[in-house]
């Protein structure tokens, strides 16, 4: 594992030292005292200088740093299986590239695209089937995470801002503000877009307004005979919204997705029927982080040539680093649209939450 930060000590470390598929051999961090806190909290048996020194003998590298390409192709160099946090790049070219590179040596990169494997979505799209969705909002308003983040980290840890990292390249062909816009797309906004992608496989940028700051994004996708509304924005401290409205006309339904850092809240899925159906509302819909590594573990298995012993099979998922690259394309795409309308931020910030 590279990188000891939050998603390391709130997400990662917990799930795959109880997972009985995975054994955690070695962290590294570029705070070394990170590493050392991380191997004796979760027993990793090794605190390794460096990415180059981790991967001997191992099966897997985890990227969960600010920047994440050369991590990958280090580890492709050194035949060794792929999992990064998102985004893959800002680049989509750049991740077109590192997942042929994977494929022709047979190695796995996946990424984290967490929401494509979470059961809600899957129940939201077997209740109202993509070919029939007409409309959806997507709006996500984090003013909650980076706090919470802070939280799992040990005493004295600061969370990190990723201001010392080597900058990322950036698409060419996209100015200073539109690469502001891209960032927090993909910063943001990934899981939204991931929605988008795994309901539609072809999506068309229709439109793209932001704040003068770049703050706040409102964005119009087509996707088949729908056309989508995505907001992402922030909130005030404390408040997180993450929502997925989908209507077919007759009938509507609506998740309302927990954050995975915050112990509080579960996710919701309620749902409008048509005619004489009956409403219905699942609560506590939990679980997409534990669906994601499972799903890696049973791919893992498949490259292996070992048996999955039952497991969801992995295809029924869809390809994580294909997937990861529509939503780039799209980011990108939105971010070449990006237009400051001719009013205040507040008052568009107020406009666009009404």
């Amino acid at each position: 594992m590279a990188g000891c930060g939050g998603a390391a000590f709130g997400l990662h470390l917990p799930l795959l030292t109880a997972h009985p598929a995975f054994e955690v051999v070695a962290v590294t961090d570029r705070e070394p005292a990170r590493a050392q806190e991380a191997a004796r909290r979760f027993a990793a048996p090794r605190v390794a200088s460096d990415v180059a020194e981790m991967l001997a003998g191992a099966d897997m590298l985890l990227v969960l740093t600010g920047v994440h390409e050369p991590l990958i192709e280090l580890a492709l160099d050194a035949g060794v299986h792929v999992f990064t946090e998102k985004p893959l790049s800002l680049d989509a070219g750049r991740t077109s590239a590192l997942r042929r590179r994977a494929l022709l040596a047979g190695l796995l990169l996946e990424v984290g695209a967490m929401r494509a494997y979470d059961p809600a979505l899957h129940i939201l799209l077997e209740t109202i089937p993509a070919r029939e969705i007409r409309t959806g909002v997507l709006i996500k308003a984090d003013g909650a995470d980076q706090a919470a983040r802070a939280a799992f980290l040990p005493a004295g840890f600061a969370p990190y801002t990723f201001g010392d990292d080597p900058p990322s390249s950036p698409p060419v062909g996209l100015d200073a503000y539109q690469l502001r816009v891209l960032q927090l797309l993909l910063w943001q906004g990934y899981h939204q877009l991931t929605v988008l992608a795994v309901i539609c496989p072809e999506l068309t940028a229709l439109a793209c307004v932001t704040t003068h700051e770049a703050t706040t994004v409102h964005a119009l996708v087509r996707g088949g005979d729908a056309v989508f509304t995505v907001i992402i924005t922030g909130a005030p401290a404390g408040v997180y919204r993450d929502e997925t409205h989908l209507d077919s006309g007759s009938r509507s339904a609506t998740i309302t997705f927990a954050s995975p850092y915050l112990a509080s809240g579960a996710t919701r899925l309620s749902y409008r029927p048509a005619g004489n159906e009956k409403s219905r509302t699942a609560e506590s819909l939990n679980g997409p982080f534990t669906c994601m590594w499972d799903s890696i573990d049973a791919r893992l298995r498949r490259a292996a040539g070992l048996p999955d012993f039952g497991l969801r099979p992995a295809q029924e998922h869809p390809d994580s680093v294909e997937l990861a690259e529509r939503v780039e394309r799209l980011a990108t795409e939105l971010a070449a649209l990006a237009s400051v309308p001719n009013e205040t931020t507040h008052s568009l910030e107020r406009r666009l939450l009404a």
